[in-house]
């Protein structure tokens, strides 16, 4: 058991940086062997440090954050990267996550729970906040209800549903599809009874899970 976890920190803000890294080695168990303002300094030098953790904010300048995530992975495959930002947005959690990040905590996080949190990624966790994992247990609902709909839908009337829940008009879907606008409300007609809707919006809200 290694006596001090390692910490590397990228995040630009000058005050945010050096203030968590104070943090950090005042806390018990948990070393900073680094900080970073941006991208081309974080994946230049971090590999040689080698650090356990990784506390990686997402807007840096020039190249983001989950940039850095990706390039970082392939070349640390056993350090913990735990994306610490103020945005909660559903896509730049699962895109984060999905190029190698094993924790997502806003910045707010009170300073014990992030040390909780460095903790638990380090041990083989998965720290989220708590908006954060709401946000992804709704999406993955989202998507497993999106999964039901599609397996009820031909290809082609998937097709016309996604395009209407983008607010197409009947005749831009059947231009964007080559077919006739009598066609496309064939396919919706379907569509309908199948969902067990009455109109347009009906499904679109149920494709959306509104």
């Amino acid at each position: 058991m290694k006596e001090k976890i390692e910490v590397a920190i990228v995040e630009d803000k000058k005050d945010i940086r050096e203030n968590l890294e104070i943090f950090l080695n005042g806390a018990d168990g948990i070393i900073c062997t680094g900080v970073f303002a941006n991208y081309n300094a974080a994946v230049e030098s971090i590999p040689n440090l080698n650090p356990d953790v990784i506390l990686m904010d997402i807007n840096l300048p020039g190249k983001s954050g989950i940039d850095c995530v990706r390039a970082l992975k392939p070349k640390l495959p056993n350090t913990q990267m735990i994306m610490l930002t103020m945005y909660d947005d559903s896509e730049l959690v699962f895109e984060a996550l999905s190029s190698g990040a094993t924790g997502y905590l806003l910045k707010r996080t009170p300073p014990a729970k992030l040390l909780e949190s460095i903790k638990e990624v380090f041990g083989g966790g998965s720290p989220m906040s708590m908006e954060i994992a709401r946000k992804v247990v709704m999406s993955f609902n989202r998507m497993n209800k999106q999964k039901k709909i599609r397996e009820e839908l031909t290809a082609r009337e998937w097709e016309i549903l996604t395009h209407l829940s983008k607010g197409l008009r009947y005749k831009e879907i059947a231009e964007q599809l080559f077919i006739s606008v009598e066609t496309v409300r064939t396919h919706l007609r379907k569509i309908y009874e199948k969902l067990q809707v009455h109109s347009a919006t009906e499904a679109v809200l149920k494709f959306l899970d509104k």
